[in-house]
């Protein structure tokens, strides 16, 4: 553990340099916070204008302190911040809190501040929380260094939170959930420790189980990569809520998006290659953090059953589940058979189920949960009730319901849903499914999206490993033929292509390539050739071939194009198939990722990919295209094919291997069309693009 983040996060004693009398002071909150929580370490307020203040001796500057404290919080404007921590690293002080705005969150000369500050920091090793935040909140050790008002203590428990916005952390820590809190930790500009540092520390803390994460950026990925792979190994559930998705967002953040493989896509696949489950509001977010904390090995899979007490609510369950990706599986005639009992001879028994049958009574209940327990392809069941704070008539039921999960709670994982939010839950129904250990979220739409963000995630194999150092680039090919060579040897298959500079070697080419062939003039400033008209399709004669070189030339010089910076190419005929997608993005500190989707001119229009961060294996590749319309097109639809799905995948492979080797040089590389025939597949034009 850092002794620097020690001291930050949970620290033995504190200096409150700008403490004073004023009520609205940042100082003065401070204070009030720490008092009002039962701090049990030394308070030291810091203030020139008083000799003592709330009955403690206040003092001048830090130097004036009667020990080295472990932390001080910088509740001052902004101008003081810079000398005021520089005073801090000369007394010895550990650790500091900057409160206040106007560093890079501001003008220029807010940029120069936090650089500067930064410089201090490095130069005595300080831990620095912000600048431009509220502070943090130690819950288990009573520490609110903590600028809002407190307007309750905080229930100590098992749930991290970790966020990039004070709002954010404010209306998460005042959420009517019930929700038990380790640490509420505000990271603001992180000039000196972001969000991978505060992970790392939560990561070796036995009473953090859940942490929740709210990111609009991530300054240092491979940083958050190590400290994510450390909490996951050590069993913590990792949820984060990423802004900056939509244009709008964006520009809030700063985020550049691509058209297939934008930046939410990309987290999406960062997230769920390190475990961590990726939610998309603050109720999801809550109503993962209620489940998680309760169960942090919550993993449903195909096994998922939901009982309620009406044939409405069980089809509107269904109905709202499938496009989350849910799936309630068919149950076993042998499960209806144990549950038969309870329901009249006509009714038809489906999951999810509607448990009312004869008319509730706990007997009938319990006949319905034991055949469900029993059948051990069912995991995970979901009980969702009315049971809305203000009470209700269905009350009584739910409380009985509760009766009856406990009796099997060893058989399988029971959740409790309130099926609609309202006002939150019921307190009883809380307090006897707590006594039991069983998670009750409030809301349908909010509790069955947690459940399906982390079903996902548990969907896919173990997290990667925090990235090494890259492998050695090999040389980097100078031309489209030798990008094409250099594929070939790698393992992508790519068409024969040929350069030509005359029309008659384009004719002795074509007899070598064999017919019918096509001709392209190809230069890394035209990558739309098609749209220029720069391809020239089945050329079935060497006068064909001939002609087409001929046009080709006259466009080279229509465009300006020397013949070194514009090449004709002769290239094999394709056979017919299915045309795919390949694209490779590479981002600094995030690793290289392959995407995958339906390919040619459709590429733009179906705006459909898969991404997963590479080099993938065959299992992964084949996953990549099943999540499109690929594979059903490969597959055969309408009388065409099947096509070379093996092919296809060891493509994918290959060229994800392909794309990390020159991550370091490249930023983006595609091969589009490769079109996947009967008997097996070739790749027709490739870009790379280099770094800027």
């Amino acid at each position: 553990m850092n002794n620097n983040l020690k001291a930050l996060l949970a620290p033995e004693s504190v200096a409150i340099v700008g403490a004073s009398t004023r009520r609205d002071a940042i100082g003065t909150k401070i204070l009030a916070n720490l008092r009002a929580q039962g701090y049990e370490g030394r308070i030291y307020p810091v203030n020139p204008k008083y000799q003592e203040l709330d009955g403690l001796a206040c003092y001048p500057d830090l130097d004036a302190l009667p020990e080295k404290v472990d932390a001080a919080f910088l509740a001052v404007p902004a101008g003081s911040g810079v000398a005021l921590a520089e005073q801090a690293g000369r007394c010895g002080i550990a650790a500091v809190f900057v409160n206040a705005n106007g560093y890079a969150d501001g003008n220029a000369e807010g940029l120069l501040r936090q650089d500067a500050l930064t410089e201090v920091a490095r130069r005595y090793g300080l831990a620095v929380c912000g600048p431009n935040n509220i502070g943090m909140i130690n819950v288990h050790r009573k520490t609110p260094l903590w600028t809002p008002r407190i307007a309750r203590e905080l229930v100590p428990g098992n749930v991290a939170v970790i966020t990039q916005s004070g709002s954010i952390a404010i209306a998460i820590s005042e959420n009517e959930r019930g929700i038990g809190f380790s640490y509420i930790i505000t990271a603001g500009n992180e000039a000196v420790l972001d969000v991978s540092d505060y992970l790392d520390h939560v990561a070796d803390d036995a009473r953090t189980q859940v942490v929740l994460l709210y990111l609009e950026t991530l300054r240092d990925p491979q940083g958050f990569q190590r400290a994510a792979a450390k909490a996951r190994a050590a069993g913590k559930a990792l949820v984060a809520l990423k802004v900056g998705t939509s244009e709008a967002g964006g520009r809030l953040v700063q985020a550049h998006t691509g058209s297939l493989a934008g930046d939410d896509k990309l987290y999406d696949e960062f997230f769920h290659d390190l475990g961590v489950i990726r939610v998309r509001d603050l109720d999801e977010m809550l109503e993962a953090a209620v489940l998680l904390s309760s169960q942090p090995a919550f993993a449903p899979g195909p096994g998922l059953v939901a009982l309620t007490l009406s044939g409405g609510e069980a089809a509107l369950i269904a109905d709202m589940a499938e496009p989350l990706g849910l799936r309630f599986p068919m149950l076993e005639e042998r499960t209806i058979a144990g549950m038969r009992a309870a329901y009249p001879e006509y009714s038809t028994i489906r999951n999810p189920v509607d448990a009312w049958g004869l008319g509730f009574n706990k007997d009938n209940f319990r006949v319905i949960v034991k055949a469900l327990a029993a059948d051990p392809a069912l995991r995970h069941i979901l009980v969702c009730v009315d049971a809305p704070a203000g009470g209700g008539v269905d009350l009584a039921y739910a409380l009985d319901m509760a009766d009856v999960a406990g009796e099997f709670r060893q058989d399988k994982t029971f959740v409790f849903i309130n099926n609609m939010a309202g006002r939150g839950t019921h307190a009883a129904l809380h307090a006897e499914l707590r006594r039991r250990d069983i998670p009750y979220l409030s809301g349908l739409k909010p509790a069955l999206s947690a459940i399906a963000s982390i079903a996902r995630t548990a969907a896919r194999r173990q997290p990667a490993v925090p990235p090494g150092p890259p492998p050695p680039m090999p040389p980097v090919p100078d031309a489209e033929r030798a990008w094409f060579e250099a594929l070939s040897q790698a393992g992508v298959p790519m068409v024969r292509s040929l350069s030509c500079q005359s029309a008659e070697q384009a004719g002795a080419h074509a007899r070598q390539l064999g017919l019918p062939c096509v001709m392209k003039l190809v230069s890394e400033t035209l990558p739309h050739k098609s749209d220029l008209g720069l391809v020239l399709l089945d050329l079935r004669d060497e006068a064909a071939v001939r002609q087409a070189y001929a046009a080709l030339d006259d466009k080279r010089r229509e465009l300006g194009l020397a013949p070194r910076d514009g090449e004709i190419v002769l290239q094999q005929m394709a056979a017919p198939g299915v045309e795919l997608f390949l694209g490779i993005r590479n981002e600094p500190g995030f690793g290289s990722f392959i995407i995958v989707g339906v390919g040619g001119v459709l590429v733009e229009i179906s705006r459909q990919s898969s991404m997963r961060r590479g080099p993938v294996d065959a299992q992964q590749a084949r996953e990549m295209l099943q999540e499109t319309v690929a594979a059903k097109l490969i597959a055969g639809v309408r009388g065409k094919g099947p096509y070379d799905m093996q092919a296809a995948v060891q493509a994918i492979v290959a060229f994800s291997r392909f794309g990390a080797q020159f991550a370091q040089a490249f930023g983006a590389m595609e091969i589009n069309p490769l079109i996947v025939s009967a008997q097996g597949a070739m790749g027709v034009d490739f870009l790379a693009e280099r770094r800027h």
